[in-house]
């Protein structure tokens, strides 16, 4: 008996409250989120997530049609299929293309947040 009143009174010396207890948390909500943060950039650097592309098997591109329909663009090998899937059934081969007869795919130009926010402002002035 005499232990758990100790106890209860070393307790009573620790600092306590709602603020103690929001810090622990926004302090716990950080590190989780920089712990998430460095594991997701070190499996991007080592080719983990989606569209890999490193097997045999590689979505070269997808246009949706509608919310249940897409069309895919599949390389196996040497060969290019377009396939037809949607919600309704298995996906449908439509067509098989030569690798060469395909576009150049067009250079993708990664915009940071700051030309965004930047072509934003240009449109909302008169």
């Amino acid at each position: 008996m005499h232990a758990l009143l100790q106890t209860a009174a070393e307790r009573a010396d620790l600092p306590g409250g709602y603020g103690v207890a929001l810090l622990q948390t926004l302090l716990a909500l950080g590190a989780v989120c920089i712990l998430a943060w460095v594991v997701l950039r070190w499996g991007a650097r080592r080719g983990m997530g989606i569209g890999m592309g490193r097997g045999r098997v590689r979505v070269i591109d997808r246009v949706p049609l509608d919310a249940r329909r897409s069309l895919y663009l599949v390389q196996i090998g040497e060969r290019v299929l377009l396939v037809g899937a949607g919600d309704g059934g298995s996906p449908s081969l439509l067509l098989e293309i030569e690798a060469s007869e395909l576009p150049p795919e067009p250079e993708a130009r990664q915009r940071s947040f700051a030309d965004i926010l930047r072509r934003l402002g240009k449109r909302s002035e008169p």
